[in-house]
């Protein structure tokens, strides 16, 4: 395979774009919500106490859904395993 010098001079010249850039180049700032700020004691806000206790429940009821989607696949599958073998027994199926 034969690589081409114009590719080469290409990847080289984004990587130095890339070293050379000053900032974040996704345009996103760093700075934090004021809602989200965590005072010098160590202690944290009641709204980012509240927004945590918002998140646990909602992180709870996703761990729930997708146990009971994986039970519900669980249960689909061992349909389809139970229906291939008697329509495998019956001789119909088979092409």
């Amino acid at each position: 395979m034969k690589t081409h010098p114009l590719y080469l001079l290409a990847l080289a010249g984004g990587v130095v774009f890339c070293l050379a850039a000053p900032g974040p180049i996704s345009g996103q700032n760093a700075v934090s919500s004021p809602a989200i700020v965590i005072e010098a004691k160590g202690e944290a806000s009641p709204e980012v106490l509240a927004l945590i206790d918002q998140l646990a429940l909602q992180n709870k009821q996703l761990v729930a859904n997708q146990a009971a989607m994986d039970e519900r696949i669980a249960e689909i599958a061992e349909s389809v395993r139970q229906a291939r073998i008697f329509v495998s027994r019956s001789g119909r199926g088979a092409k």
